[in-house]
């Protein structure tokens, strides 16, 4: 086994890998053995994976904590809007093949990471929790900015979109995009831009010694990290066919994408993945046993996660199995 690879939360075994594939596969069936309900269910947790996985190459991977992340959703939401209905915004149509919906949630990637381009090198002037409160002002802002023009957003109404796909298609492709996502991820941080971001993440000043460019590096985790959060926005708009700045700018986006990292284990490709599973356990089946009092025990239990598994629950495992692996070792040696 490379040890190393483990190490690092990279999921190491060919075993793991396939695993992911079948997970992904059995997402695509979804819509045709089960109800819309489940089929909304599991449509919610991959635009939450995809932030999931977002966030944690920034924070977990370049070490960079972002508090704005709702921001690149929302962008991404507003972009695959005005793409498909761009008559509700007052701009011009566009031509088929630019209006299309595969088209659109890709622009809405691409328009995040526009404005991630252009905001990053003036938010990693700030360090630590100044670039934190610095990114959650970013989305303020764009808030602020979105809820004032009603004619291109619909203000705090909203408005509704025209995207021609229906939910089963429009399901379909956001597996599609997940799962490229993830595997993008997997392949981003076992690179050498991977080994990059993971030495500013350790130790900035010593990384920069060696060579390394700091602000390059964060640079590429924040362009990647806000595409893949602009195509979980668009995927949400062309999900529910609405939106307004309330629904896709909220902080409780990125306050529930934090806990999902949390929960699954930050700096690990697979964490995410568990995060997202536990977070939709926790969170559906909470809510419904107990109500208005869900949010509260949820708090507890993270609070208890934080304490007791500060690695998230792929962490624990990574290392039980890993214990496992060497106390079988130690007895075949005996």
């Amino acid at each position: 086994m490379n040890t190393e690879r483990f190490a690092l939360g990279v999921p190491s075994s060919k075993r793991t890998v396939a695993a992911a594939f079948v997970v992904f596969a059995a997402m695509l069936v979804v819509p045709f053995v089960t109800t819309a309900y489940y089929t909304g269910l599991a449509m919610t947790a991959l635009v939450f994976l995809m932030l999931g996985v977002s966030w944690n190459l920034l924070a977990g991977y370049a070490g960079q904590i972002s508090l704005g992340h709702a921001a690149f959703f929302g962008l991404g939401a507003y972009v695959a809007a005005w793409v498909t209905t761009p008559a509700a915004a007052g701009l011009p149509a566009l031509p088929f093949p630019l209006s299309h919906p595969i088209v659109a949630l890709v622009l809405g990637g691409v328009g995040a990471a526009l404005v991630a381009l252009v905001t990053g090198p003036v938010m990693f002037r700030l360090r630590g929790h100044y670039f934190a409160i610095g990114t959650l002002a970013l989305a303020a802002i764009i808030r602020l900015v979105l809820t004032d023009k009603r004619s291109i957003s619909g203000g705090s109404t909203g408005y509704y979109l025209n995207a021609g796909m229906g939910e089963v298609p429009t399901y379909l492709l956001t597996v599609v995009v997940a799962a490229l996502a993830t595997i993008g991820i997997y392949f981003v941080v076992n690179s050498r831009l991977g080994l990059g971001m993971r030495a500013i993440h350790d130790d900035e000043t010593a990384a920069s010694g060696l060579g390394v460019d700091p602000l390059r590096y964060k640079m590429y985790a924040f362009l990647v990290s806000a595409f893949i959060a602009g195509l979980a926005g668009a995927a949400y708009a062309l999900n529910s066919l609405y939106i307004n700045p309330t629904s896709t700018l909220a902080v409780t986006w990125t306050v529930d994408t934090l806990v999902i990292v949390i929960l699954g284990g930050m700096g690990t490709v697979a964490g995410p993945l568990f995060g997202t599973v536990v977070f939709m356990i926790i969170d559906n089946g909470l809510t419904s046993v107990l109500g208005g009092l869900a949010t509260t025990v949820e708090g507890v239990i993270i609070i208890l996660v934080v304490i007791f598994l500060p690695n998230g629950i792929y962490g624990y495992l990574k290392s039980y199995v890993a214990e496992r692996r060497g106390t079988d070792d130690a007895a075949t040696s005996d």
